[in-house]
C-alpha cells in the first residue's frame, strides 16, 4: 500500500465519521422539541410546589414574628 492509498483510506474513515456525526445531530435536532414540550408540565408542577412552599414560609415567618412580639408584618406581604 503506497501513501496515496493510505490517505484515501483515512479520508474514507473521516468521511464515515462525519456522516455519522451529521446523522446523530439530525436525530437530536428532530427529537429536541419533544423533550422541551415534555418538560412544560413538570415546570408547571414545580411552580405550583414553589408557591405552596412560599405560603408555608410566610406563615411560619408570621408565626415567629408573633411569638417574638413583633406587631407589623408589612414586609412579609410585600414578598407576594
Amino acid at each position: 500500500m503506497d501513501g496515496m492509498e493510505g490517505m484515501q483510506a483515512v479520508g474514507g474513515v473521516v468521511m464515515l465519521l462525519l456522516g455519522l456525526l451529521v446523522l446523530l445531530i439530525a436525530i437530536l435536532w428532530i427529537l429536541m422539541p419533544f423533550a422541551i414540550f415534555g418538560t412544560k408540565d413538570l415546570l408547571r408542577e414545580l411552580i405550583r410546589e414553589e408557591k405552596k412552599t412560599n405560603e408555608i414560609l410566610i406563615a411560619e415567618a408570621r408565626r415567629v414574628r408573633v411569638r417574638d412580639g413583633y406587631k407589623s408584618d408589612d414586609d412579609l406581604t410585600a414578598t407576594r
